[in-house]
């Protein structure tokens, strides 16, 4: 995206898709979390999670938006928070209780449109031209909760899910030298692929 942006001369943007729900996950220590829930030293919190999920949307956000300013290239990275919209996802969650709070709250619902409009207007409107590491709520800048505003919990994501990434590949790829070449082994869940080179 950035060659394409430099060779055209058209700012690239980048729209990430968090929530407001962000502010949700209430605690100082964001990556310790994560990592002890990734190592499973800690139980699986499903509403805990989703939060955080979200506060990572806020944060890889701000740090790819640093990495882009970095490079000098013609791209903004921005996230938005698109509101609360009753959609088909939770379509297997029909029932008296799913029901009566969608029709208790649905003066407070966006339309599919309405929920649409924060990430089209990010995406597209010259206002928001140059703009970089922001988010978004009802089509204006808005402050995220104090984690998502903070850098330093940015660079901290960013070097967390660096490693993780780094420790998947190193488990699934592995290379054997011979005299006559070399074969790189790539184990997948069900099955383990391999490429003999000369």
């Amino acid at each position: 995206m950035a060659e394409t942006a430099r060779e055209t001369g058209v700012e690239g943007r980048i729209v990430n898709v968090s929530s407001t729900i962000h502010s949700w996950f209430a605690g100082d220590d964001a990556l310790g979390y994560l990592d002890r829930v990734t190592r499973r030293k800690i139980p699986y919190d499903p509403t805990k999670a989703y939060a955080l999920s979200k506060l990572a949307n806020v944060l890889h956000t701000r740090a790819l938006a640093d990495r882009l300013r970095e490079m000098n290239a013609n791209v903004t990275a921005n996230c938005v928070h698109p509101g609360i919209v009753r959609t088909r996802l939770i379509r297997d969650r029909d029932g008296l209780i799913t029901n009566t709070v969608f029709f208790l709250a649905s003066k407070l619902l966006k339309t599919i449109p309405q929920a649409a409009a924060t990430t089209c207007y990010v995406a597209v409107h010259p206002a928001v031209a140059g703009v970089s590491g922001k988010y978004f709520a009802d089509c204006n800048e808005a402050a995220p909760s104090r984690l998502g505003a903070s850098s330093e919990e940015a660079a901290k994501l960013w070097s967390f899910s660096e490693n993780l990434t780094a420790e998947k590949i190193q488990k699934m790829m592995s290379v054997h030298v011979s005299a006559g070449g070399f074969r790189l082994q790539v184990q997948s869940s069900n099955t383990d692929r391999g490429m003999a080179l000369a």
